[in-house]
């Protein structure tokens, strides 16, 4: 069933940023990024994020996004994304921006859980609509996975919810 409304959602996204091209109004952004651990089991994230966002006016957007978070198992953020320009749009433009929802585990013995990740961050302006952008943030990523132990007279299974929460950092490209 994960499956099938994993599918959904990522066929709804994908047209969703396919609209995005037509208009002035729409952005694409993908970024990478990494962060300091703050939770135990300490581990380093590495994650990549593609958005599409729509802009309501020229200083506030929101929109969708997905990509990929690998931490000692790797997981499917799906969110909406708010972003704000904190002054009018400029060569170097700082904005905070916030993205919350859920991800998705593709171990099955692993299940995604919520996710948020607010930040702040600084765009700069290339040409035309074609910026970089550098963000500094917080991601929390909430995920439960099946651990076992064997002894030599029995073998327990259980469930160990984990609470994945660091410093992050991210370079991307937006157009």
């Amino acid at each position: 069933m994960k499956k099938i409304i994993f599918l959904i959602i990522a066929y709804c996204c994908t047209s969703f940023m396919v609209k995005a091209q037509q208009t002035d109004r729409f952005t694409l952004a993908t970024s990478i990024g990494t962060g300091f651990a703050m939770s135990e089991p300490v581990t380093m994230p590495l994650t990549w994020q593609v958005l599409g966002n729509y802009s309501i006016n020229k200083r506030f957007s929101i929109g969708v996004g997905t990509g990929l978070s690998i931490y000692e198992k790797a997981l499917i953020p799906l969110f909406a994304d708010a972003k704000f320009m904190i002054v009018k749009p400029k060569r170097f433009t700082p904005y905070l921006e916030c993205g919350i929802g859920y991800s998705f585990a593709p171990d099955k013995n692993t299940n995604g859980g919520f996710y948020l990740s607010p930040s702040i961050g600084i765009q700069y302006s290339i040409y035309g609509n074609k910026k970089i952008f550098f963000a500094l943030g917080y991601e929390l990523q909430k995920l439960e996975r099946l651990k076992t132990q064997e002894q030599s007279l029995f073998t327990a299974e259980f469930v160990e919810k984990l609470n994945h929460s660091s410093i992050s950092v991210k370079i991307g490209f937006m157009f």
